[in-house]
């Protein structure tokens, strides 16, 4: 596993002067944290937050992790398929729901919060400025299309002032892993395709060993498919599309892949260069369902665990061959 430390979002705690005497009954004041963001932007949370939004599945998954319910939300897994992620559990009955088709601005500022996280959502819509006039936000942590979960859970700890629990649910979930890749030894060294249909001859592909799902791999030892990386180091992208003629792309030894549609899973395995990948004549592939592949496009502490779940045929299967 990788060194859990932050590698792009570099955390400072300020010292909070306190004026006066406190009483032995009175709590020091948490020092305010500031937090340089990759994008240059440098972002101050006083105190401890209380009532925090989260835009993005992995966000609130992390606060859920905590223990703490956000008091308000988005969730594009929610918005496509009226269900929030299974791994959420009933964890978020409390907590409001963002409407992305009406004002978020107006919504979120309604809640209150002391904090808001949003990667990549506000700089999408165009509304971080707002949103940090209404709180204290924080978009990307890293470089990377999606963030480390590590990273993720661990700036909630420096935030919450709670590092030791940071690291307890980092450890928790590393040695699932573990214990995973324990099992099935065999897939070391094995190669891995990752891709999602979303149209009738689009695919998108994954090619980047650094992304944040690429970690959820790498750990149980597998590696990017040769193809795979090439075409990423060659168009820069670490996910690319790529057409239904280039299937064979995928040719590896575990395939992980969906559609968005079933009609287009359908269009999917029926392709001959389907059929002849090593990964399906070996059974050694995870046909995931929309919701089921988000949790791997997207890694955070309960999700991870739900998603090897999910897949555990199709490692036993790669690993024994």
């Amino acid at each position: 596993m990788r060194d859990k430390t932050l590698t792009a979002a570099v955390l400072t705690c300020v010292a909070l002067l306190l004026g006066g005497c406190t009483s032995a009954s009175e709590e020091p004041a948490a020092a305010p944290v500031v937090i340089n963001l990759p994008d240059g932007r440098q972002v101050t949370v006083d105190g401890t937050p209380a009532r925090i939004v989260t835009l993005g599945g992995q966000w609130t998954d992390v606060a859920l992790s905590y223990g703490i319910t956000p008091v308000g939300y988005y969730d594009a897994l929610e918005v496509t398929t009226g269900d929030p992620a299974p791994w959420f559990g009933n964890r978020l009955a409390e907590s409001t729901a963002i409407d992305p088709s009406g004002d978020i601005v107006e919504q979120i500022a309604a809640l209150e919060p002391d904090l808001i996280v949003a990667p990549g959502f506000a700089a999408q819509a165009s509304q971080f400025d707002k949103l940090a006039q209404i709180a204290p936000t924080i978009d990307k942590i890293s470089g990377e299309q999606i963030d480390p979960w590590e990273d993720m859970v661990t700036l909630m700890g420096v935030i919450l002032h709670e590092p030791d629990k940071g690291r307890e649910i980092v450890a928790g979930v590393d040695a699932d892993i573990a214990d995973l890749a324990a099992e099935y030894p065999g897939l070391s060294g094995k190669s891995y395709a990752f891709a999602f249909m979303y149209g009738p001859d689009q695919i998108q592909a994954f090619g980047s060993a650094t992304d944040g799902a690429a970690q959820l791999f790498s750990s149980l030892g597998l590696v990017v498919a040769p193809a795979l990386a090439e075409e990423s180091a060659r168009t820069g992208q670490p996910r690319f599309p790529i057409s239904t003629e280039n299937v064979p792309l995928l040719n590896s030894d575990i395939l992980v892949i969906s559609a968005s549609t079933p009609e287009l899973e359908d269009r999917l395995v029926g392709l001959p260069s389907y059929g002849n990948l090593d990964a399906v004549k070996n059974a050694a592939v995870s046909l995931l369902s929309q919701t089921d592949i988000t949790a791997i496009n997207e890694p955070s502490p309960t999700s991870i665990p739900y998603v090897f779940d999910k897949m555990r045929p199709a490692l036993e299967a790669a690993a024994t061959e």
